[in-house]
């Protein structure tokens, strides 16, 4: 086994190869402060740190690197902290695989403190002074791709990857161009549950500033990304896909062009589930959850919140439990709009439900409203669309079979277009024995100042 400990203030380049181990290890150094230590064991291993610094003096770096592997193949490992490097932390720990690749880059204008980093140093600490924190830890085999990179003016960044895993497809961290105070944190599985074929991708983008985004993944086969786009601005994003065993779930953040002060959580558990959330062009202060929860092997769910061009304040909000559940919550033009959809709430197993609402239209702008839909027990279709401003509606199917209240596709009704509109439906038959009545609601209204009430309650 070879080790090797180098600090110092000036460049040092280092090179060891052990016999039949076959490690190699460089390290560059150039500036004041700076602490590499790198540590190697097993075969074909292979690791470099470089504290760049072209123009001028590097402050206060710290890298380490630590690889155990035993095996045929090696990991490799790079930490650069790079042009106008501060304050840096980096680190890679591959520990007991084959295979691994992990690299992690505090790009070019990097943090801007002057803290003299240690190995005890807390993350805290690190981004209070103005420096970058890295991270990467890898147990068990075959990760590939994994990086860290806290883009082009970047400070004060903190990023995190842990990956207890058999193999990832993908995974990455980069708070992009722009970038300041950021956070985000991947982690796939658990020390006690290794996870396979995971991808997870965070991007902060262009000019963002305080975002944070966190991406949980403690199954198999999960797909995630988060990209808080253009003009963000202290947005958030958290996603969670923790299903039982083997699944496969997709969740995809993406808080677009002009988007601030946005949030958006997703939760998935079970089988096949997909969750879409995009707060789009000209987004303020959105919110969005999705929380798709199967206690009873429930599957295919599948939710989309998009809160469209001109956006503001909007908030929109998915729950979904049992099997086969759609919903989907559109607010184009919005302004002010809240939509909420429940479904399959008392029974865990639920049942074949679909909710759409849709608040507005590409012409014409929703300006305050309000719709809610709630669905419980089998074969429920709930679907509405309300053009014009301050709309209201609450449709509810509680304990029915086959309930249809109908809008929007082969619509007919359930449109209210128009001003200062509320409706109202209630549909409840049958208590879970004997036959249920098939209920339909089918509701158009169009003008000012119109109120509907429709309330269906029996039983055969």
């Amino acid at each position: 086994m070879k080790k090797v400990l180098l600090t110092g203030t000036t460049l040092m380049a280092f090179v060891a190869a052990s016999f039949a181990q076959g490690n190699t290890t460089t390290t560059e150094q150039n500036g004041s402060k700076q602490t590499a230590k790198q540590v190697q064991t097993g075969n074909y291993l292979k690791s470099t740190i470089s504290q760049n610094q072209t123009t001028s003096t590097n402050t206060g770096n710290f890298a380490a690197t630590r690889q155990e592997s035993t095996g045929s193949a090696g990991n490799e490992a790079a930490v650069r902290q790079d042009v106008g490097s501060r304050g840096n932390r980096g680190y890679v720990t591959q520990v007991v695989g084959t295979g691994n690749v992990g690299s992690v880059t505090q790009s070019n204008n990097s943090g801007t403190g002057s803290l003299q980093v240690t190995e005890g140093a807390s993350a805290a600490e690190v981004r209070a002074a103005g420096g970058n924190w890295g991270g990467i830890y890898q147990q068990g085999s075959n990760n590939k791709d994994v990086s860290i990179n806290q883009s082009n003016a970047s400070s004060k960044n903190f990023g995190e990857i842990t990956q207890y895993a058999n193999s990832s497809r993908l995974t990455q961290i980069e708070q992009s161009t722009t970038s300041v105070n950021n956070e985000a944190r991947i982690n796939q599985g658990t020390s006690q549950r290794s996870v396979t074929a995971n991808a997870a991708k965070i991007q902060q983008s262009g000019s963002s500033y305080n975002n944070a985004a966190t991406i949980t993944q403690q199954s198999n086969g999960n797909v995630s990304s988060v990209a808080q786009n253009d003009n963000s601005r202290n947005n958030e994003a958290t996603v969670t896909q923790a299903g039982e065993f083997s699944s496969t779930e997709s969740a995809e953040v993406n808080q677009s062009r002009n988007s601030q002060r946005n949030k958006a959580v997703v939760t998935q558990s079970g089988f096949g589930d997909f969750a879409y959330v995009n707060q789009t062009d000209e987004s303020y202060d959105n919110k969005a959850t999705v929380e798709q929860r199967n206690t009873a092997g429930g599957f295919g769910n599948t939710a989309t919140i998009n809160q469209r061009n001109n956006s503001r304040n909007n908030e929109a909000t998915v729950t979904q439990n049992g099997i086969n559940n759609d919903a989907l919550i559109s607010q184009v033009n919005a302004r002010g709009g809240k939509a909420t959809i429940s479904q399959s709430l008392i029974r865990p197993e639920g049942g074949l439900n679909k909710a759409e609402i849709q608040q507005g239209s590409a012409d014409l702008a929703s300006v305050g409203n309000t719709a809610t839909i709630m669905q419980d027990f089998s074969k429920n279709t709930a679907r509405l669309r309300q053009y014009g401003e301050n709309n209201n509606a609450t449709l509810s199917q509680m304990i029915g079979d086959n309930n249809v209240i109908k809008g929007l596709g082969d619509s007919p009704f359930a449109l209210q277009q128009g001003n200062n509109n509320t409706l109202t439906v209630t549909q409840t038959s049958g208590n879970g024995e004997g036959a249920y009545v098939p209920n339909t609601a089918s509701v158009s209204q169009i003008g000012n100042g119109n109120t509907a009430t429709i309330m269906q309650t029996g039983r055969n």
